[in-house]
C-alpha cells in the first residue's frame, strides 16, 4: 500500500540509558532529515568503512549517501519495479539490489554504473546480501517471494545454487560473518540455516519459535548468535551455530521489518511501523532505547559503534540519529 509523503525537516532529541557496569548511563541522540525518496524507504545499509550508506525505495530507485555528514551523492536508476533491498559488497565497491522486477542487479559505487542483471527468481526479490567474507566480493545470496534462496557470482553473472526449504514466500536472507552459514526467514514462520558450501542443498537445520511470519534475520559479528524480527513486533535471539533459542523480547506494537547489530555484538537496534526505533541489550533483553519517530519506519542500520543510526521510512524521508558527541563521525570497520 502507498502512503501520502509526511515530509518533516525538524530535530528531534531523546535520551537512552545504557547498563554500564551495574549504573545508568545516560545517552543522548538527535534526529534530523539528511534527504529525501519520492516514496516510501524500504531498505538501508551501511557500508563496510562508515563512509556511506544506500538505501532503496518504492520509488524504484538507489541512493548513495556520504557518512557521517549524510550529503546525497548520487541515484541508481535502472530497476522497472520499487527495490526492495540492498547491499554493499565486502569492498565496498559493488553495491547489489534487488526488486519487485524479480531481478538483482549489482552497480558501480563509484561511478553509479549498473554492472550487471541477474535474472532466475520467479517472483520479487525481496532480500540480497553479500557474503561478507568473500574478500573479492563477488558472492551473492538472493530470496525472493517465489519461496527460494540463490546463490549467485556475481562477477561471472551466474547463478551458483537453488536452496528450496521454505513453504511460502521468503522475506530476507542474511550470510554469517565467518561465510560459513546462510539464513533465511519466511511467512511460513520458520529461519532455514544453510551451508554456503554449494554442494549442500539442503538445510541444515529448521528453526522454530516464532508465531508470526519473520522478515527479518540478522548474523551479529562474531557469528556467535542470530537475531529474527517477526509480524507482531517479536524479536527472538538464537545462539548459533547450535539454533538454541536463547531470548524472546516483545519489542514494539507493530511489524518489525529490520533490526541491525553493532560491533560490541551485544547491541542490537529495530525499526517498526508503530513507528519507533529501539535499542536493545541483547544479552539481557534490556530496553536501551525507546526513539519516537513521526512516521513508520521501513529500515535501519549502524556505524559499528551505533553512535549513528540511519532510517528509513513510510514517508520517503532518510533520517540520520547521531549520538551527541559523535557528530564529527567515526569510521570503525562493520558490516550488516
Amino acid at each position: 500500500m502507498k502512503r501520502t509523503l509526511r515530509a518533516w525537516t525538524g530535530v528531534a532529541t531523546m535520551l537512552c540509558i545504557a547498563a554500564t557496569m551495574g549504573t545508568a548511563q545516560q545517552r543522548t541522540y538527535t534526529m534530523k532529515t539528511i534527504g529525501n525518496h519520492a516514496d516510501e524507504v524500504l531498505n538501508v545499509f551501511v557500508n563496510d568503512a562508515n563512509t556511506m550508506v544506500a538505501t532503496c525505495s518504492l520509488d524504484e530507485t538507489i541512493k548513495l549517501w556520504s557518512l557521517p555528514d549524510g550529503k546525497e551523492l548520487r541515484t541508481l536508476k535502472g530497476h522497472t519495479a520499487q527495490v526492495n533491498s540492498v547491499s554493499f559488497s565486502n569492498d565496498d565497491k559493488t553495491l547489489a539490489s534487488g526488486s519487485n522486477d524479480r531481478t538483482v542487479r549489482t552497480w558501480n559505487v563509484e561511478t553509479g554504473a549498473q554492472i550487471g542483471v541477474n535474472r532466475g527468481h520467479t517472483a520479487e526479490v525481496i532480500g540480497v546480501y553479500f557474503n561478507p567474507a568473500d574478500e573479492k566480493g563477488e558472492l551473492l545470496a538472493s530470496t525472493s517471494f517465489d519461496k527460494t534462496v540463490k546463490l549467485w557470482d556475481t562477477k561471472l553473472g551466474i547463478e551458483l545454487k537453488t536452496l528450496r526449504g521454505h513453504t511460502m514466500q521468503t522475506n530476507s536472507v542474511a550470510y554469517s560473518y565467518d561465510g560459513r552459514f546462510l539464513a533465511s526467514c519466511s511467512d511460513d514462520r520458520s529461519i532455514q540455516v544453510w551451508s554456503t558450501d554449494l554442494a549442500k542443498k539442503e538445510p541444515l537445520m529448521t528453526l522454530i519459535g516464532h508465531n508470526a511470519p519473520v522478515l527479518s534475520v540478522l548474523y551479529s559479528f562474531d557469528s556467535k548468535y542470530l537475531a529474527s524480527a517477526d509480524q507482531d513486533g517479536v524479536i527472538k535471539i538464537w545462539a548459533m551455530p547450535a539454533g538454541e533459542l536463547v531470548r524472546t523480547i516483545n519489542a514494539h506494537t507493530d511489524l518489525v521489518q529490520d533490526v541491525s547489530w553493532a560491533e560490541d555484538n551485544k547491541t542490537l537496534v529495530s525499526a517498526s511501523l508503530d513507528k519507533t526505533v529501539k535499542m536493545w541489550d541483547a544479552t539481557t533483553g534490556q530496553n536501551m532505547l525507546n526513539f519516537p519517530v513521526n512516521a513508520e519506519v521501513w529500515s535501519l542500520d549502524l556505524t559499528s559503534n551505533a553512535s549513528t543510526i540511519i532510517i528509513g521510512c513510510a514517508d520517503g524521508s532518510v533520517r540520520m540519529l547521531t549520538e551527541k558527541g559523535n557528530e564529527a563521525g567515526r569510521t570503525n570497520q562493520k558490516g550488516k
